[in-house]
């Protein structure tokens, strides 16, 4: 019996060079940052005071 594979379709959105120009500038300056480091020091914080996790 063979399997169907799907087809997949993406919805394409049309921008112009400067848009497309200004997404990548705010992209790179965005990349390798975090942007919620109270919530991230929150997590760290919570999750060293569990010794282990109930399954």
């Amino acid at each position: 019996m063979k399997t169907i594979k799907p087809t997949l379709k993406a919805k394409v959105i049309a921008t112009s060079a400067v848009a497309k120009e200004k997404m990548t500038t705010v992209a790179n300056n965005l990349k390798g940052k975090e942007l919620f480091t109270d919530k991230i020091e929150l997590a760290k914080k919570s999750l060293s005071d569990l010794k282990s996790l109930p399954i």
